[in-house]
């Protein structure tokens, strides 16, 4: 692959497949992790004509380490990691959750979070100037009763990204964690009123903080947690 690569995760999904156009105009390489074909031929059918040539679907199971370590050493010339790929389960006490839940989304958030970043910090350091952009979520700087393991999970997703960020800045590594809110995903539209739906934070808005925090006018940034709420207060 040529120079300016970004990898990045959870490019089919809901957010990144505007992400995914966002930094394919911007003129980037992206070697995509795809969690089975099914994904793969989702960013297939997305982006026809950059498959192959800007666009590089490569199977991997972000919470196996070997995997993530094959996938890491297949991208050339990364000059950045964009990790949007994570999820969520619906939690509300503490005491209500499983030890399954637990490990379920500890497996789903946090782990390929640490993963990513084992691997791709030694090239990025390599690259002298890049950029981690992670996706936190908003009960992890405002706690709430509910879902506190899922906060939990995205928590430390957002320890992660802030401490790679102090062990990049000397190598000129830098890392921030966009924290939102509801985004404006057709999930989220399939059970939202539309006046509701319309207090989400807007998914490009999102996809325009990535294509700036990746490029090089962004490179006094790093270490910043960014909420993007839209209309949702704190």
């Amino acid at each position: 692959m040529a120079t300016k690569t970004i990898l990045i995760t959870g490019a089919d999904g809901g957010l990144g497949t505007t992400v995914t156009k966002s930094l394919l105009e911007a003129g980037y390489i992206l070697a995509a992790a795809t969690r089975d074909d099914a994904a793969s031929r989702r960013l297939e059918d997305a982006f026809p004509d950059a498959i192959g040539k800007t666009l590089f679907p490569v199977k991997a199971n972000l919470s196996v380490d070997e995997e993530v370590a094959s996938l890491v050493s297949q991208t050339t010339g990364l000059c950045a990691l964009v990790h949007l790929a994570g999820g969520y389960t619906a939690g509300n006490l503490v005491s209500d959750y499983s030890a399954a839940d637990f490990d379920y989304l500890m497996q789903l958030n946090t782990k390929p979070t640490f993963l990513l970043l084992k691997y791709a910090m030694p090239l990025l350091k390599q690259s002298g100037n890049a950029s981690i952009i992670t996706i936190g979520a908003k009960p992890a700087p405002h706690p709430v009763a509910a879902n506190s393991v899922y906060t939990a999970s995205k928590s430390a997703v957002i320890a992660l990204t802030l401490s790679a960020a102090e062990e990049g800045r000397q190598a000129g590594v830098r890392a921030n964690c966009i924290v939102p809110a509801a985004l404006q995903t057709p999930g989220n539209l399939s059970w939202a009123s539309n006046e509701v739906f319309q207090t989400f934070t807007p998914l490009q808005d999102v996809a325009d903080t990535i294509v700036y925090l990746v490029s090089d006018a962004a490179k006094g940034i790093t270490g910043t947690i960014i909420p993007m709420y839209n209309k949702i207060s704190s």
